[in-house]
């Protein structure tokens, strides 16, 4: 038998999990994914998808390589297991729903992606702007957040897009790129990028972030 459950009642459950921000997206609105992307086509009959977002702290960027890596791993664990959190209480209330890691996904002709796009769920929840650094920017914390998420076949209201800019198209996350990943506006370069994701020791190091580390608004938007 299926309690009912409202918005206020999802994101709660989100905050209890540990996440900081929370907002709700039309499961229907993932329609320009690719096929094999979409909500629906991990959770039949989905129609909510709730994204959970906890924000690195300020220091991670002038971190050295390792140990925003290390960091950045422990931020990956901790958001697929607020996830995990959620799923249980949603299905405690009688739905169907399934965790999407921060880290999960699929490696496809050598690339790896995620079940569905993270950051462009988190737009279509309202909890920020995607900027030509193709991050996800939010008002309060900039582009700090990491994310996880729930499909769920309850129906939510889905949370408004946000309607602050977030990018004034500056071009320094642009002329801070090594690899020329951003070059091209509206097509990430993710091969170039790639090439500063090494293995060292047998573990993944991520020794470029300065697309994230070169924007303004990395820490949020100016208050008024």
């Amino acid at each position: 038998m299926k309690t009912k459950i409202d918005n206020i009642t999802a994101k709660q459950y989100g905050i209890d999990a540990g996440a900081v921000v929370v907002g709700i997206a039309d499961a229907n609105d993932f329609h320009p994914a690719p096929d094999g992307f979409r909500p629906s086509d991990i959770l039949e009959g989905c129609r909510s998808v709730i994204v959970l977002g906890v924000p690195f702290p300020k220091e991670a960027l002038s971190m050295q390589a390792p140990a925003y890596t290390e960091l950045r791993n422990a931020m990956l664990t901790n958001m697929t297991e607020i996830a995990k959190k959620v799923v249980k209480r949603i299905q405690a209330d009688g739905y169907q729903t399934k965790a999407i890691s921060a880290s999960g996904g699929r490696t496809i002709d050598g690339k790896h992606w995620g079940h569905i796009s993270l950051k462009h769920a988190a737009e279509l929840a309202g909890l920020g702007r995607i900027n030509r650094n193709y991050l996800l920017t939010n008002d309060r914390y900039g582009n700090l957040l990491w994310f996880s998420a729930v499909l769920t076949d309850a129906a939510l209201v889905p949370d408004e897009k946000a309607q602050y800019m977030a990018c004034d198209n500056c071009g320094k996350c642009v002329q801070a790129c090594p690899s020329g990943a951003l070059d091209t506006p509206g097509a990430f370069g993710k091969k170039e990028c790639a090439r500063f994701f090494k293995i060292i020791n047998k573990k993944l190091e991520i020794q470029c972030f300065a697309c994230r580390a070169a924007c303004p608004y990395r820490f949020g938007l100016p208050t008024q």
